[in-house]
């Protein structure tokens, strides 16, 4: 063992660096935003909402009375039913009298084509009358009335996307738990990187940008027509730039989310994502692959220095984790409203160095079929 710890040293200086550089560098942006200071709320911008709703019939009549009783001056709600086996569109139909920016769009269904949510994307926003379109699912509820408003802000000084943040709701149980973790650190991670000017994805539960960003490339469909999900996350990661992004971090502009009901399907949404994340550009892959590298190269060489009995290195490692690593890390947690989940930082961290390999090499083998 002592042959190896100058090889050990290297490597665990190697990630602090790398570390520091991704804390200080990016994270650091987050946690010294606060909720309620990101943004000054735009009530003016005309703005066509989008909803994509497949089997959403109960979710939609919660949703929908909540988007129309936003605090802002012009928008409609486009929500396209997408296929449903359900009374979706009845309800759709039942609800328009009622709410007169209610604009319903019908998919049929067709037994000889096969397609994802991409196509009910892009009818939905060929469908909108106004310029700019926000972005979410028919399972999610503003926090605010200020939602419309406060994401709309984000298109000031010509921006052509805005990244928003949708966290999962708090229910309980270790499934939740995980999800909401999972859900805040992503978050951290992707507003971060576009406010230190590397925008890589945005969620399609809270995003907006221009239609003619969409129609240029057209949703970004053109190189992922294969794939059956990456409506949001390839679309922005190819058409996002630092010049043409803002993230938006305010509390008002969050829109909130049914968590999955357990274990088994939380995973497979997770590995939905990681069919996606393969085709990321490739600057985006080596700097969402070189983070969690890092932090697994930091725990393993501080354990294999205390074992070799380097207790001053050791501990020194301990001490830029916890004392100068975590804080940015939690700070920026409690932006996006972790609250007491920040108390599981790094057990779940540990948690998450083992299952995100295994889930993005189960993708290779055994490839996911359906977005829903």
């Amino acid at each position: 063992m002592s042959t190896l710890v100058p090889y050990i040293l290297w490597a665990l200086i190697a990630a602090l660096i790398v570390l520091a550089l991704y804390h200080f560098g990016a994270f650091i942006r987050l946690a010294l935003k606060g909720l309620r200071t990101d943004v000054e709320p735009d009530r003016s911008l005309p703005v066509s909402i989008i909803v994509c709703a497949r089997d959403e019939s109960v979710s939609l009549q919660q949703l929908i009375p909540l988007l129309m009783d936003q605090d802002h001056k012009e928008f409609e709600v486009v929500v396209v039913n997408d296929r449903s086996n359900d009374d979706t569109w009845e309800i759709l139909q039942w609800m328009k009298p009622n709410f007169p920016r209610l604009n319903p769009v019908n998919i049929q269904a067709d037994a000889k084509f096969s397609y994802g949510k991409k196509l009910a994307l892009g009818v939905g926003i060929r469908s909108a009358k106004h310029p700019h379109v926000l972005l979410t699912d028919a399972d999610c509820m503003p926090v605010s009335r200020d939602w419309v408003s406060t994401m709309s802000a984000g298109f000031r000084n010509g921006k052509q996307l805005v990244i928003g943040f949708s966290p999962y709701e708090k229910t309980g149980g270790l499934t939740n738990l995980v999800e909401r973790f999972d859900g805040i650190s992503k978050g951290v991670q992707y507003l971060s990187f576009a406010r230190a000017g590397f925008p890589y994805m945005g969620t399609g539960r809270n995003l907006g940008y221009t239609k003619d960003t969409f129609l240029a490339v057209q949703g970004g469909t053109r190189s992922h027509t294969a794939l059956m999900s990456g409506d949001d996350d390839l679309f922005v990661n190819e058409v996002a730039r630092a010049r043409n992004t803002v993230a938006v971090s305010d509390g008002r502009s969050f829109m909130t989310t049914r968590g999955t009901p357990d274990m088994i399907t939380w995973l497979r949404r997770k590995r939905r994502h990681y069919t996606t994340a393969r085709h990321y550009r490739f600057i985006h892959q080596v700097l969402l692959t070189l983070l969690p590298m890092a932090r697994a190269v930091m725990w393993a060489a501080t354990v294999l220095l205390l074992v070799a009995g380097q207790w001053p290195w050791a501990v020194a490692a301990l001490a830029i984790e916890l004392c100068a690593f975590l804080p940015v890390r939690v700070g920026a947690m409690r932006r996006l409203g972790a609250g007491r989940i920040v108390w599981f930082t790094i057990p779940l961290e540990w948690l998450f160095l083992i299952l995100e390999p295994a889930l993005y090499f189960s993708t290779i083998l055994i490839p996911p079929r359906r977005w829903k």
